[in-house]
């Protein structure tokens, strides 16, 4: 049985473009009612004119004081926070001997501290009410690390392990944990490897699932209630496997007999400015 989801409040960050935009519109729809979080204010205000009933809340979540502006903000405007979408993120394509150390910090600044430190931020009232919902967007790269996604995959992994020992923490008090781990997702990656802000509705550059899609499991995990780590396209999940023993071995070898051509890839991408985000 779906869960009525009407009236319940969202904050969803990285809601400019790809997933966090096609989750806004689809939360909207079911009639939550949604504040977008961005770090580029203006684009965000566009976003906003084009999705009515979204509340733009400008941030940089690498910012600890902006963090907690932001969540007491949307609460402030809502009166209470239901549901938090962890979406926003940064992305790496390139060698770790190419990365400098702002790389590093940026990717997991993102990816990990801000996911990690706003989901602390709307605990205690989630468990006070004994009702809320924490979405990660995290990826299916945390089952198959290869480069050159080494860093981003770790950045990632990382979320997957706040994931498990918070659902085990909360699973009594009430608050649901929900993991949604795509592989590929058609959205402006490539573009953003070339510069730092494509047009708002620049066709996609990346090939894979459409971020509509992906939007759609995070709303039917939401109705759900179910709290579990769900790949998209369930596929991906197969990854799983590769750390059974055995599996892992050949999948080694795999990577090793086509390192040469990936060490390639990323160190073309790395020319070409790979830090990419949908933070907005």
């Amino acid at each position: 049985m779906s869960r009525v989801m009407t009236g319940r409040t969202a904050l969803v960050t990285g809601v400019t473009s790809g997933i966090g935009r096609a989750t806004a519109e689809l939360l909207l729809a079911a009639g939550l009612r949604v504040a977008g979080c961005a770090r580029d204010a203006e684009r965000l205000q566009q976003v906003a004119a084009e999705l009515p009933g979204l509340v733009p809340l400008p941030a940089d979540l690498r910012d600890a004081g902006q963090r907690r502006a932001l969540v007491d903000e949307a609460v402030a405007r809502f009166g209470q926070l239901d549901v938090l979408v962890n979406n926003a993120g940064v992305g790496y394509v390139g060698a770790v001997v190419d990365m400098d150390a702002g790389d590093v910090e940026r990717i997991f600044a993102t990816n990990s501290t801000a996911v990690v430190d706003l989901t602390r931020l709307v605990l205690p009232a989630m468990m006070e009410r004994g009702d809320g919902d924490v979405v990660m967007l995290s990826s299916s790269a945390i089952w198959a690390t290869l480069p050159p996604l080494t860093v981003y995959a770790a950045s990632k992994r990382a979320l997957d392990g706040f994931t498990e020992g918070l659902r085990r923490e909360v699973k009594d008090a009430g608050v649901r944990v929900h993991s949604v781990n795509p592989g590929f997702v058609a959205t402006e990656f490539l573009s953003r490897a070339e510069h730092e802000h494509p047009d708002e509705g620049e066709a996609p550059t990346s090939p894979g699932t459409s971020p509509q899609s992906v939007a759609e499991v995070v709303r039917e995990e939401l109705e759900s209630g179910s709290g579990r780590t769900v790949a998209v396209p369930r596929v991906m999940e197969l990854g799983r496997l590769l750390s059974v023993p055995g599996v892992s071995q050949v999948f080694d070898l795999v990577v090793r007999l086509g390192s040469d051509p990936m060490a390639r890839l990323g160190r073309i991408m790395a020319d070409r400015h790979s830090v990419t985000d949908r933070t907005g």
